[in-house]
């Protein structure tokens, strides 16, 4: 496949892959639209994952949201406004959330299944808020909204590519946690892998391993150093922040390679 055609079926991908969620309140006031001027002044706060605010994926995809729409409606990073409460690990997670709730703001977004505990115990505790809990779902509570994505689509659009854009026959899939939200990613991209494989008649093998967490780069460059070298020239990640390992690696082993030589990275969030 040339690269014009490769790059045709990656903006697809992409297109697919980049989600635009609508933040509205679950109980808040209706903003007024018979003028047609911004009123919202509802606040809202981000609580991270472990990982930092500028990780290049989920947690600053999120925060770009949070900041248009703070733009949209005339609002201002801080309090009464809009603001990010950052976790350095999965003990600040709960600390974080009930913060934001006696901090005034109005709705507080959890970034990530692993905030599932703490965004329910928070929405407990703190009844009269309202809560968001992204990449989960979180039942009973009626001031908590659940949000979930078809993942294993775009996972599979991102499969279809890579087996029409292979040169050796051989893909990989890293992920960050194994987990039931994970295992969509890597079930769609095989998936889509298979398909483009049968549709050109020809036989791909898949490599997959999981990291154990999204942080870590050097781990993550350290697998895809062992894919490539295995004779992968493709792979597909859903690792968070620890993904940004895989494109170094690439990186490096592109130097000095020929074009027809050179390896991929397929990345998801940003």
């Amino acid at each position: 496949m040339s690269v014009s055609k490769f790059k045709k079926l990656a903006t697809i991908a992409t297109a697919a892959i980049s989600v635009s969620v609508l933040l509205t309140a679950c109980q808040g006031k209706k903003s007024s639209t018979s003028t047609g001027t911004k009123t919202t002044k509802h606040s809202i706060a981000l609580i991270t994952d472990n990982a930092a605010i500028d990780d290049h994926s989920f947690n600053e995809a999120a925060w770009n949201g949070f900041k248009a729409f703070g733009k949209k409606h005339n609002l201002k990073q801080g309090k009464g406004g809009y603001q990010y409460f950052e976790s350095s690990s999965a003990a600040d997670f709960t600390p974080n959330a009930n913060e934001a709730a006696n901090s005034g703001y109005e709705t507080i977004f959890g970034v990530g299944y692993q905030l599932t505990g703490a965004i329910k115990s928070a929405a407990k505790k703190n009844p009269k808020k309202n809560f968001v809990i992204i990449d989960d779902v979180i039942s009973g509570l009626k001031n908590v909204a659940s949000v979930t994505f078809e993942s294993n689509q775009a996972s599979y659009l991102a499969g279809v590519a890579a087996a029409y854009t292979t040169k050796t026959d051989h893909v990989g899939y890293i992920g960050g946690v194994k987990s039931a939200t994970l295992e969509l990613f890597e079930a769609g991209f095989k998936q889509g892998v298979q398909a483009g494989a049968k549709a050109l008649g020809k036989k791909i093998k898949i490599d997959d391993q999981y990291i154990g967490n999204f942080t870590s780069t050097d781990k993550a460059k350290s697998i895809a150093q062992s894919m490539y070298a295995s004779g992968a020239d493709i792979i597909y990640h859903a690792a968070g922040n620890a993904g940004n390992g895989i494109f170094t690696e690439a990186k490096d082993i592109n130097k000095n390679r020929k074009e027809s030589k050179k390896v991929w990275v397929i990345g998801v969030d940003v």
